[in-house]
């Protein structure tokens, strides 16, 4: 049964163009608060979040050439990541932020060119439509994560500043020190704006406002076209 179960499963993913992306996005933002601060946790991390990025590359595999440009961004990303191990620090990590954020919203980009085009309304181009939404939230994290590594004090993040300043390691840079990043890019595109964190830098508070918008326009424009292309599907089915 449980065989049956796996073939099953992988049947779908390997039908599915954002099955296995938004199982792995769905998979990080629910346990990215829950990360040990250990090696074995920072690297646990950096694994989930490269599940993120090759379930991005899968849905590119429809476009060969889609397909290696993004091969050869996370080729140099995962590069630069295993350099933050070797040689750990604000500037190393700062590169691998870089190169994890070219090669995201490129991802991003592609994902949501698919979503909208013209064709049929099937439960795959609504998987599309949410891993869209999310990846938007995890590009914007990391662009928040670079402003406060090349401008440290962009955000005031409060409660979870004093929680790093307090942990009773010596604190290297570390993607997973963005988590706080992460949570106010979701609160910030969902627009619920909380205040714990705020941004206090021109620059942040500009990419702030920017994706407060983004989040308003997502709704009001790719759902909008979901909606429109589904009435015209069945228009022309009648």
């Amino acid at each position: 049964m449980a065989l049956q179960l796996t073939v099953q499963f992988v049947g779908a993913i390997r039908n599915s163009r954002y099955l296995l992306l938004l199982i792995a996005l769905s998979t990080l933002l629910t346990a990215y608060p829950f990360w040990g601060r250990d090696v074995i946790g920072l690297a646990t991390f950096d694994i989930m979040f490269w599940g993120v990025l090759l379930g991005g590359l899968w849905t590119l595999y429809h476009d060969k050439k889609s397909l290696h440009i993004g091969l050869t961004l996370a080729l140099t990303a995962f590069v630069a990541t295993v350099f933050t191990y070797l040689m750990p620090g604000r500037y190393a990590l700062l590169v691998s932020c870089l190169l994890d954020l070219t090669l995201l919203a490129y991802v991003t980009v592609i994902v949501l060119s698919h979503v909208v085009e013209e064709g049929a309304i099937n439960a795959d181009r609504i998987f599309g439509a949410i891993c869209g939404y999310l990846l938007i939230g995890l590009t914007w994290a990391l662009i928040y994560g670079a402003l406060n590594l090349i401008h440290p004090g962009s955000f005031d993040l409060g409660e979870a500043q004093a929680a790093t300043a307090n942990s009773d390691r010596e604190h290297v840079p570390h993607f997973a020190d963005m988590d706080p990043m992460l949570y106010y890019s979701l609160v910030t595109l969902s627009t619920l704006g909380y205040g714990d964190i705020v941004a206090v830098t021109r620059a942040a508070r500009s990419f702030s406002a920017l994706e407060a918008i983004v989040g308003q326009l997502y709704m009001a424009v790719v759902i909008a076209r979901l909606i429109g292309l589904h009435i015209l599907a069945r228009r022309k089915e009648q």
